[in-house]
């Protein structure tokens, strides 16, 4: 049985705009949690983490579960190749530009959070506390892969008018 070519054309576009919008989407995760790491400067993520295995895990999990949604996200709405034949023909800018904002929230929320809890302590519980810990530190970046992984997503999801 031969598939149309126009079948397969539009599944290699498809794959394609969802592969670029993935990419675009990781890059600023990894931005993201590079920026994280100078948010949070008495907790020196990577350097805590290193030859823990199970913090090593707990980081990579979080890894996978962010590039899952972004991925997902990505699938459903790419913001690379749009449908028009402008110069909005190949970014949709809107999108893109939802996508960006959804990340800098992601950076003022983390900021907010880590003032709030390490500096304010409104629980009695200090967060620079998980730094003694790779597991801690671990689970804190997975948090933090999850969190930027929901707005990113979120942001995929917003319909646009």
């Amino acid at each position: 049985m031969a598939v149309p070519s126009e079948i397969l054309t539009a599944v290699l576009l498809w794959f394609v705009r969802a592969f670029v919008s993935s990419m675009i989407c990781l890059v600023i995760g990894i931005i993201g949690i590079k920026s994280l790491t100078h948010i949070t400067t008495k907790i020196s993520e990577f350097k805590t983490i290193k030859g823990n295995p199970i913090a090593t895990g707990l980081f990579v999990s979080g890894f996978f579960v962010f590039a899952g949604l972004v991925v997902y996200g990505s699938m459903v709405n790419p913001f690379f190749l749009g449908q028009n034949i402008l110069i909005g023909s190949y970014f949709n800018f809107q999108r893109l530009l939802i996508v960006a904002l959804s990340f800098f929230v992601s950076l003022i929320f983390g900021w907010l959070f880590y003032t709030v809890f390490a500096k304010l302590t409104p629980f009695g519980v200090d967060l620079d506390d998980i730094n003694k810990s790779p597991v801690a530190v671990g689970i804190f970046l997975f948090g933090y892969e999850v969190f930027l992984g929901l707005l990113i997503f979120g942001s995929l999801m917003i319909p646009l008018a």
